[in-house]
């Protein structure tokens, strides 16, 4: 985050994702999402979001109305409320809810686990892990046939080159 006149221009993970559109307030902390607690999280509302430019935001937060008051949040992680979040959409998914989702191939054969994914603009890449290999595979309609997020579970068509 960086603070000018109080609003703080902002980077999410995603930035085609609308969800941040529709949330009230945010958490900011000093730790990682995997590490940050209650204690850690500072809760802020929303006054105002307005989209700079590809991939970056300017947020206005409730009593931060200078860049002094902006200045100490400079450099803090975001997080949302999981209740916060709109559902996602049919054929849309969260990152968070793919990531450890086992992965196989139409045949049935496990390709390994879902580590991270990647946002290119284009499509995502998911980033899958098995034993020492990794297996980049683009999230689109040609490669990834099935995701069941409630059984952690992604199919994909290994199309020629993916696996080699």
């Amino acid at each position: 985050m960086h603070g000018l006149r109080g609003g703080l221009r902002f980077r999410p993970d995603y930035p085609e994702s609308e969800s941040i559109q529709s949330l009230e307030r945010i958490f900011l902390a000093d730790s990682e999402a995997d590490t940050a607690s209650a204690a850690d999280a500072r809760e802020h509302r929303i006054t105002g979001i307005a989209q700079l430019g590809r991939g970056t935001m300017r947020v206005m937060l409730e009593g931060i109305v200078d860049a002094n008051l902006a200045e100490p949040l400079k450099g803090k992680n975001v997080f949302a409320d999981e209740s916060d979040l709109p559902p996602p959409e049919e054929n849309e998914f969260y990152f968070r809810d793919v990531i450890g989702c086992e992965v196989f191939l139409l045949d049935g054969r496990r390709i390994g686990i879902v580590e991270e994914i990647i946002a290119t603009g284009a499509n995502d890449v998911f980033v899958v892990r098995e034993a020492g290999k990794e297996v980049l595979v683009p999230v689109i309609e040609d490669v990834v046939k099935e995701i069941d997020v409630a059984a952690k579970r992604v199919v994909i068509d290994a199309v020629p080159g993916l696996l080699d």
